[in-house]
């Protein structure tokens, strides 16, 4: 690893992958700092939706097989107003399906395609801006020393917890709302179909709303509530709808996993940077209704890197430049977060 770069990404998911892509096929000098252990794993249903895959086949490749999970695809939503009626949205047209995914496998493999060099394992702890260039500290958790790296564009694909966009506006963050989703994985069976993603809209379950999909046999389920308020009591709602309606037989726990969010998204509050420090994906405020992230993960990725070559080109504002290139994602996703809460009959985030 060096000390110097044109360009470092914090965060490995596919906004950070698909920004590292950008920049590498411009020939730029590029770190990626990732502060897990790769592949790590990340909450998420794992649906990959047709504009995510169009963009992941156009500049990564298909997507390997080691990715895939049993069922290998979804054939779309199915939203319960109440534990007897629902409604199903097909992902497209045909009814053929989309491709259901380990976010684990995607989005390692997605970073090692961007041809960036990675470091897991380092997390970034404070940065500085001079003229010049930007100063970072990060910390290496395997040999558990302290980095010292500059660079002249950093990019935060942190997710929703940004550290970068703590420290650039303190004041906004202390504006934000938050809320905690919570996940179970379990060895078993159910009577729900395994080929659709269920989400289940009444209060009683959730303030967001509860979900269900099977993964390799795995009976995944979850919620979410306002930070500050008991999950465990939607929780346990939940699980007696699935087990009596649905004939739930839980065996053992393979995993259960946790993380926040914030009101960024649902309020059209988007944070995309100040300087040449920029923020995508989650960090930004770029999440979909119902918490498909991965399009404008990508979209918002891609964009900050033409951003950033542009100004590296033409001497301009890399910050301007993404700005206006994110106009109609941003637009998009304000509309997307307006038609769930309509879907849903309520705001899908009261916090």
């Amino acid at each position: 690893m060096k000390n110097e770069y044109d360009v470092v990404i914090t965060g490995s998911g596919p906004s950070g992958a698909a920004a590292a892509k950008g920049l590498v096929n411009e020939g730029l000098s590029l770190l990626v700092l990732e502060k897990k252990k790769l592949p790590r794993y990340k909450i998420c249903s794992g649906i990959i939706f047709k504009k995510s895959l169009d963009i992941t086949e156009k500049y990564f490749g298909e997507i390997p097989k080691s990715a895939y999970v049993t069922p290998e695809l979804l054939k779309g939503v199915r939203f319960w107003s109440d534990d007897e009626n629902y409604k199903d949205y097909p992902f497209n047209k045909d009814g053929n399906g989309v491709p259901n995914i380990w976010r684990s496998e995607y989005d390692y493999w997605l970073v090692k395609e961007s041809g960036a060099e990675i470091k897991d394992c380092h997390l970034l702890t404070d940065f500085t801006e001079s003229d010049d260039y930007i100063l970072l500290k990060a910390h290496d958790n395997l040999n558990d020393k302290a980095i010292d790296i500059k660079c002249k564009y950093l990019i935060s694909a942190e997710g929703g917890k940004s550290v970068i966009r703590a420290k650039l506006d303190p004041e906004f963050e202390k504006s934000l709302k938050w809320f905690t989703a919570y996940q179970n994985y379990y060895e078993g069976s159910s009577n729900l179909n395994p080929q659709y993603y269920h989400g289940f809209l009444e209060p009683q379950y959730g303030e967001v709303y509860a979900w269900f999909s099977v993964k390799d046999g795995l009976q995944v389920f979850g919620t979410a509530a306002a930070k500050g308020k008991k999950i465990k009591p939607y929780l346990l709602k939940y699980t007696e709808l699935l087990e009596n309606k649905f004939n739930l037989k839980r065996g053992k726990m393979v995993r259960k996993s946790g993380c926040i969010g914030n009101n960024m998204c649902p309020e059209g509050k988007f944070y995309l940077g100040k300087n040449n420090v920029l923020l995508v994906g989650e960090a930004a405020g770029f999440l979909n209704a119902f918490g498909e992230g991965i399009s404008c993960a990508l979209t918002s990725g891609m964009f900050a890197a033409e951003a950033i070559s542009e100004d590296i080109k033409s001497n301009g504002n890399a910050l301007e430049l993404y700005t206006n290139l994110t106009k109609k994602d941003r637009r998009q996703t304000t509309v997307s977060w307006r038609l769930g809460a309509k879907l849903a009959g309520r705001d899908l985030m009261p916090i």
